[in-house]
């Protein structure tokens, strides 16, 4: 995934974001379906110019098998709700047989139906045509 983003052209530096609540980290709520407060730690944070200025990316790789999937995917649409237009790129990625697949979440019709799923697995919504081949 880091080698995609070091090659592109516009690629400036990149921050792991910390996997624990920290202050120095991104933090996203969310509510799991046990109406349980937890926080998401998106991975990486990619900065890249920006038609002379610079800009800021969410990319988050996760897996799909993990129960907290779909309370941190709607919680990561709800924060591009609010804050998508401070970012360039908001995206979830995943890993669909050897392929890496995401979803770009300031899509309104991705995140539309992020927010609408109501399954435990959304390994279907990497797999349709909402997602495309990461690169």
């Amino acid at each position: 995934m880091l080698a995609t983003e070091l090659a592109r052209p516009t690629f400036v530096a990149w921050y792991r974001n910390p996997s624990r609540p920290t202050p120095a980290s991104l933090r996203i709520a969310y509510q799991d379906d046990n109406d349980k407060w937890g926080s998401l730690q998106v991975d990486f944070l990619v900065a890249r110019r920006n038609d002379g200025t610079l800009g800021a990316s969410i990319i988050d790789p996760h897996g799909d098998y993990l129960a907290d999937t779909r309370p941190k995917l709607q919680a990561l649409a709800r924060y591009a709700e609010l804050h998508g237009e401070h970012y360039v790129r908001i995206e979830s990625i995943v890993k669909v047989g050897t392929t890496l697949r995401v979803l770009d979440i300031h899509d309104l019709g991705v995140r539309a139906a992020v927010l609408e799923f109501d399954g435990a697995q959304v390994g279907s919504l990497y797999e349709g045509d909402l997602a495309r081949d990461y690169r």
